[in-house]
């Protein structure tokens, strides 16, 4: 298909903000306590926590730091992440549930500290977030998530209104969450990592590991050494076949655009239990509010791919549900999403220093900042007992696909 489409092909993110210009790898000889493989949202900050820590860390990634699924995001901070508690009080457990809201709730926390810390601009700004839909019959799920939440200690009630010009039915409201710039806070906290002794080797694609008390990893532009490996690149490079079917890959797109009305642009962040998935917040673009309006979630499918169709879908329904002024920017990202519906982060089974933080729902943002600290914890042999039901230990039982859940978001 090839149609001509609104906006400019690009995230705001990455439109805000100036491209990194990171050496590549050439020769090295440094043995590193880690290094971290992948530079979105976990690779930062695991090296940012590491190298603070004491941890002699190196950064790569096989492109630019923060241009792919972390640059892609519509950038909420949030554990309000689709109805998950229910189902995880009814599917894990209490404890397991209550872990999984209170690491996403302190990973809002650890951003705003960051940002204040190390005075970086991140555009972090508490606010509510939604979860709403348009079809009675969807109350009795919303009110039960109310409930479940509110037993594990998340600031969460039940309303009726929202404040968007759509069909409401009544929502899920969380308090006590943000939303930020995250090009602008992962870039500030990589310039502190390398002011503080860090090493960041851009266009750096690693290909192999050869473990050992020592391992080496192999990249196209050379080999690195290090005690521990942190593989943060999405789906792991080196020993992804434990993965299988235990993930799918959710694809994602999302709008910037500008409103005729100045007050039509909400306060709170919210997303849709119906179908097709919407959601939608504000943000600022040349000192002007700017609305993010994303959704038309699918599985993908190499043989079907065509973001062209959902793009138009979603500028189609924009102009519907707006008075839109005019449509800035538009951008997609991947996602692995895991049947269980809960992060995969630790060390590899068989390999107790190689970690790997993946499988965040499209929840990264909050979640990496909690399972980062954990490995690090780990890694300097205090683990957190709070992380082990997360951990790669779990791949050893059956296979957890199940067709039921694709569309589990």
């Amino acid at each position: 298909m090839t149609t001509s489409l609104e906006g400019k092909d690009v995230s705001l993110w990455v439109e805000t903000t100036e491209q990194t210009n990171y050496p590549k790898l050439t020769t090295d000889d440094t043995v590193y306590d880690l290094v971290v493989v992948g530079g979105g949202v976990t690779g930062v900050a695991a090296a940012y926590q590491a190298q603070m820590r004491g941890l002699k860390t190196a950064l790569i990634d096989k492109s630019r730091l923060i241009e792919w699924t972390t640059g892609n995001t519509t950038a909420k901070l949030t554990s309000q992440h689709y109805l998950i508690y229910n189902y995880l009080i009814e599917n894990q457990g209490e404890a397991v549930a209550r872990s999984y809201a209170e690491a996403n709730q302190k990973g809002i926390d650890m951003v705003a500290m960051l940002s204040k810390k190390h005075q970086i601009e991140s555009e972090f700004t508490p606010t509510d977030a939604y979860v709403y839909t348009a079809k009675p019959e969807k109350i009795d799920d919303i009110k039960r998530e109310v409930e479940a939440a509110k037993s594990l200690g998340i600031a969460a009630d039940y309303v009726e209104r929202i404040e968007l010009p759509l069909k409401s039915a009544g929502a899920i409201r969380f308090s006590h969450q943000a939303q930020f710039h995250p090009r602008k806070f992962l870039l500030g906290l990589a310039k502190v990592f390398v002011e503080n002794g860090g090493m960041i080797y851009e266009q750096t694609e690693a290909t192999d590991i050869t473990p050992g008390e020592v391992h080496s990893i192999t990249t196209k532009q050379g080999e690195l050494r290090a005690r521990h490996i942190l593989q943060a690149s999405g789906e792991p490079f080196w020993g992804n076949e434990i993965f299988k079917n235990r993930m799918w890959t959710k694809m994602s797109y999302a709008l910037a655009l500008t409103l005729k009305d100045p007050s039509a642009y909400p306060k709170g962040m919210y997303i849709t239990t119906d179908e097709p998935m919407r959601t939608i917040r504000s943000a600022i673009y040349k000192s002007r509010p700017v609305l993010i309006f994303g959704g038309e979630s699918h599985e993908y499918s190499e043989s079907s791919f065509d973001p062209e169709l959902h793009y138009k879908n979603l500028i189609d329904d924009a102009h519907r549900s707006y008075d839109v002024e005019e449509i800035l920017f538009r951008w997609l990202a991947g996602d692995n999403m895991p049947y269980d519906r809960m992060p995969y982060f630790g060390a590899m089974p068989d390999h107790p220093t190689i970690y790997v933080s993946t499988g965040y729902r499209a929840w990264g943002l909050a979640w990496a900042m909690s399972a980062t600290e954990s490995i690090i914890d780990d890694i300097l042999g205090s683990p957190a007992a709070w992380a082990k039901p997360f951990g790669l230990e779990r791949l050893k039982d059956a296979p957890a696909e199940n067709s039921n859940l694709h569309h589990s978001m």
